[in-house]
């Protein structure tokens, strides 16, 4: 996982919503053709009193290892998302706190469409969470996702300039867990997830070199189909200089009802991440020469 942070960024915006919107969520993108992008980051918890390094809620979060790719087969109009996303533990001794002790692997299918003023991403994915230094919990999950897209810049040019050519975009997300044999409702562990409600919005300024986001997840159990049975909520500082960019985070995720088997129960840490965007077939800048037409002779 170390060789993959440092050869492989989530993904334009790296919060700890470890299903990376396909393409860094950007509304405009290539309609045809094949691509290969995405990004990679790698990152430390610079306070850790309760985020926990395993599915099961043992040790302690200390390393954050993470590689999206979306591999384009027409474009974003078919595209297969991959995300992967590994944690340290930090109670472990010596160089054993650069193990991975939970691998989280996430693929599926997604299409991005303009649709109004923005763009819809749809598509269906399949989860697992897995400790790889010894056994015990794991949680698995195949759902459906509807998210929009929108960029304020887009709409109206004038925040782009009121920013000095930055931008106010985000996106909202529905989401629905079809098969949910064990992926839990709450942050400790209790009951399973039925909906996913998720608000991401991010103000950039500068040429999009500083940005702040705002990142909330929400689940429900299967119970209680509508109630929203927890929040995670994230706020980050972003500096870019492509194709670097680093996150300063704060998240925190607590239960939103009393069901759970520990009631109140939260997890929460501060951390850092640097992240590497690529994209192995660019499209070319606007303006830039194009090749010449082959000559009739």
């Amino acid at each position: 996982m170390l060789l993959i942070a440092v050869v492989g960024s989530p993904e334009t915006s790296l919060a700890l919503d470890k299903q990376g919107s396909a393409h860094g969520g950007d509304v405009e993108g290539k309609t045809t053709g094949f691509g290969f992008s995405g990004s990679a980051a790698i990152g430390a918890s610079l306070y850790n009193p309760t985020y926990a390094a395993r599915p099961d809620n043992t040790g302690l979060a200390l390393f954050r290892y993470v590689l999206h790719a979306d591999v384009d087969l027409i474009g974003r109009q078919l595209s297969i998302p991959v995300d992967l996303n590994s944690f340290t533990d930090r109670t472990k001794r010596g160089a054993a706190v650069f193990q991975p002790t939970e691998l989280d692997i996430i693929t599926g299918l997604t299409t991005t469409r303009r649709l109004g003023p923005g763009a819809l991403e749809g598509g269906a994915r399949v989860e697992t969470d897995q400790p790889v230094d010894r056994g015990g919990l794991s949680q698995t999950y195949a759902d459906a996702r509807a998210r929009y897209l929108v960029s304020l810049d887009a709409l109206a040019p004038a925040v782009g300039d009121a920013l000095a050519d930055g931008d106010v975009s985000g996106y909202a997300t529905l989401g629905v867990f079809a098969v949910n044999p064990t992926y839990a409702a709450r942050p400790d562990n209790s009951g399973r997830a039925l909906l996913r409600y998720a608000l991401h919005v991010e103000t950039s300024a500068f040429a999009e070199r500083i940005a702040l986001g705002l990142d909330g997840t929400s689940f429900t159990d299967r119970r209680r189909a509508f109630t929203p049975s927890e929040l995670d909520f994230t706020v980050e500082l972003i500096g870019r200089a492509a194709p670097f960019d680093l996150h300063l985070a704060y998240e925190r995720d607590s239960p939103l009802d009393s069901r759970g088997t520990r009631p109140g129960y939260t997890q929460s840490f501060v951390y850092a991440l640097l992240g590497w965007a690529f994209d192995a077939f660019p499209e070319p800048e606007s303006g830039a020469a194009q090749p010449a037409p082959p000559s009739p002779e």
